[in-house]
């Protein structure tokens, strides 16, 4: 089982800079530290909240559930896991090139309720023309209680179908798809809601 929901969850996957002391910069490098990943996504906007679709286990024959809506401001996004020939529920962006520039960490602003949770990418690498899947685990916090969380952009795992492979090194300049998953082989009701996703130092 475990074998089977690594691979589901990199299919799901597949459908910052340094410092200086003040003053010690050229303008030019000023300009660019200052500039450098802006992204800041905001689930109070409804328009964002539609811009996250739901791509469920259903794709290869499985039973989950999962969908995600717009609530108090923030996006809920809820359903149930079966493994009984799936296992995995998601949600995903798609990431404008160059809009992750410069980012070394993400900050999540979200509610968890205990489940392991995993941030997943997809950039232009690719391995013998399959894209390679770029994941993090979310830090679990308190069930039921809004935290905040740093996620350092570092010791990804790559894979590509459940088999890990030798990636390039991760490039947020090329990001192009950004996800969060639920596949903990644990069948179930789950929940998470996010506020707020945004760049910032590790």
């Amino acid at each position: 089982m475990k074998y089977y929901v690594a691979i589901l969850i990199s299919f799901a996957a597949s459908a910052c800079t340094a410092t200086a002391e003040p003053n010690s910069m050229p303008d030019a490098e000023v300009e660019l530290y200052s500039s450098s990943c802006e992204m800041n996504l905001s689930m109070r906007d409804e328009t964002e909240v539609s811009k996250w679709k739901t791509v469920l286990d259903g794709v290869m024959g499985g039973r989950s559930t999962g969908n995600r809506f717009p609530q108090d401001g923030h996006m809920v996004f809820k359903g149930n896991i079966n493994t009984n020939g799936g296992g995995f529920s998601s949600i995903r962006r798609v990431i404008s090139r160059g809009d992750m520039s410069g980012a070394e960490a993400l900050k999540l602003r979200l509610k968890q309720d205990g489940r392991a949770y995993r941030l997943t990418f997809r950039t232009e690498a690719r391995l013998r023309g399959r894209s390679i899947s770029y994941q993090l685990d979310i830090p679990k916090t308190p069930k039921g209680e809004w935290a905040e969380v740093t996620v350092p952009l570092k010791d990804f795992r790559t894979s590509i179908f459940g088999y890990d492979v030798t990636a390039p090194p991760f490039n947020p300049e090329e990001v192009r798809e950004m996800g969060i998953i639920l596949a903990d082989g644990v069948d179930g009701p789950f929940q998470i809601e996010l506020a707020e996703i945004s760049c910032t130092s590790p």
